[in-house]
């Protein structure tokens, strides 16, 4: 169970408990303001002499972002002063140019929810000349957070496998992680309902695994002899969200087996 409010974070595979440190807030009140990363940028036109706005593109502008306060804290004694040891270690954690890094909140409501950042600014908090707490701000790469789903299916030409793409925003999913096991041989087309879209590999065998990465648009086989250029119409396998349906219903031309994981898009605020 998580708790209401958020004490504890995960920063690249490691926790904030972890040096003995909590989220905690040295402000005495007032209400705070988060963004929930929900802003759009709408691209219009005008016609002559019209007045009228009409629509052309919509885009989010900025990633979400926000900032944390944290101090070392002893369920027995309270808060305690950060030494110059402790600092440099959740310096070197913390403060990063390697990258965007996996971040998740353990707070009620992100229970599988996580984001991709990194720390671009860091406070000390002093009192007195005592270091008692850090300042952190996390800029993600992303004006959403995340949500890991995978299952199994058996697609066959004659029922089709029902899938929900349980994302927050409409349009199409790449998969991460796509693998597709041939149970016969001969050419494997694998059609998505949502949007009359048909992924075709020639020249399966049974036995054969075709791994697919969209985002990347990279093909591979378990068969070394496949000629996968020749054989694959580069329609690369996605599911698809509209406002009014996102239920995916998939078939195959060849009885197979699919693996598949993706990232969901989860539209919550941070912070």
């Amino acid at each position: 169970m998580f708790p209401d409010t958020a004490t504890n974070f995960l920063y690249d595979n490691e926790k904030l408990s972890d040096y003995g440190m909590v989220l905690c807030s040295f402000d005495s009140g007032g209400l705070e303001t988060v963004s929930a990363g929900n802003s759009l940028t709408f691209g219009t036109v005008k016609t002559g002499s019209s007045d009228k706005s009409y629509f052309g593109t919509a885009g989010y502008e900025e990633p979400l972002s926000a900032t944390f306060q944290i101090c070392k804290y002893d369920y027995r004694y309270g808060n305690e002063s950060i030494s110059a040891e402790e600092l440099t270690s959740l310096l070197r954690w913390l403060a990063r140019r390697d990258g965007f890094h996996r971040f998740q909140l353990y707070q009620k409501g992100y229970e599988g929810v996580y984001f991709y950042g990194s720390f671009n600014d860091i406070k000390l908090l002093k009192l007195g000349g005592v270091l008692y707490g850090l300042e952190l701000t996390l800029v993600t790469d992303s004006p959403y957070g995340y949500e890991n789903i995978s299952f199994d299916l058996t697609a066959r030409a004659s029922v089709g496998s029902s899938v929900f793409c349980l994302s927050n925003e409409t349009g199409y999913i790449y998969p991460k992680v796509f693998t597709c096991k041939c149970l016969e041989t001969g050419n494997l087309r694998l059609h998505n309902s949502v949007e009359d879209r048909v992924t075709e590999i020639k020249n399966c065998v049974k036995g054969e695994i075709i791994s697919l990465d969209g985002n990347r648009k990279i093909i591979e086989s378990s068969s070394v002899t496949h000629k996968l250029y020749n054989d694959f119409n580069y329609n690369f396998f996605r599911l698809g969200s509209r406002y009014d349906d996102n239920l995916n219903i998939i078939t195959a031309s060849l009885p197979c087996e699919i693996h598949i994981e993706y990232e969901s898009i989860r539209k919550v605020g941070l912070g």
